[in-house]
């Protein structure tokens, strides 16, 4: 069964190479008439693509097809050439990650670093951090002073313990809490999208009323 391809674009670098220009002279002393030159043929730019690893190391698979044919990539630092569209794409070629991030710097550079989440805990019903978490608050501050976010995420949950409609109030609590605590150590509010998900989305599944520590938490994701 063929595989799905991957269509994620950012997981794609394309390069143009320079067109190689041919010109035609003649033979030094010659009398011959020349006629007004006309455009130079070039040789079309070859577009390269790469799959890359994702940030946690997965590989998917990606397609690369063209009026020509397809080539397939399906190992991390694989390549593959297109030359013209009625051509198919080179054969898959294995560049390595040291050669990619050697042709690619700049392009790598560029690319914006992935999310980073952080997990803070509460006590039982309320909105006061853990002592550790109070520690990851400061953790989650530097990150987004570090990436100058101006995107960023706070998610509330709850366990299971109490009525859906409570849990629901107290992860908006938790949440909107936290977004205040990120204020006041200098993020603008408007950079900061809350959510709240009450018991819904448990890290760890349990039956009703069952407590759970790592469910009372709030989730911060900095881009």
């Amino acid at each position: 069964m063929r595989q799905k391809p991957i269509l994620k674009i950012e997981k794609m670098l394309l390069t143009l190479a320079l067109p190689a220009i041919l010109m035609s002279g003649c033979a030094p002393g010659s009398q011959q008439a020349v006629s007004p030159p006309g455009p130079a043929p070039v040789r079309a730019p070859a577009t390269q693509v790469v799959l890359l690893p994702d940030p946690d190391g997965k590989v998917g698979v990606l397609e690369v097809s063209n009026r020509g044919g397809k080539q397939t990539l399906r190992q991390a630092w694989q390549a593959t050439e297109s030359v013209s569209m009625d051509r198919a794409p080179g054969e898959a070629a294995l560049l390595g990650e040291e050669e990619v991030r050697r042709i690619f710097r700049e392009a790598l550079e560029a690319e914006p670093a992935p999310p980073v989440t952080f997990i803070l805990y509460f006590r039982t019903n309320s909105t006061d951090l853990s002592e550790e978490s109070l520690v990851l608050l400061n953790k989650a501050m530097a990150a987004i002073r570090d990436r100058k976010s101006t995107d960023i995420i706070v998610s509330g949950h709850t366990d299971a313990v109490a009525p859906i409609g409570y849990n629901r109030r107290l992860s908006l609590r938790r949440a909107q809490a936290v977004a205040d605590a990120l204020v006041k150590k200098g993020v603008d509010r408007r950079d900061i999208q809350i959510t709240s998900h009450g018991e819904g989305n448990p890290l760890v599944p349990t039956p009703d009323e069952v407590p759970e520590p790592r469910n009372r938490r709030v989730e911060i994701t900095v881009r």
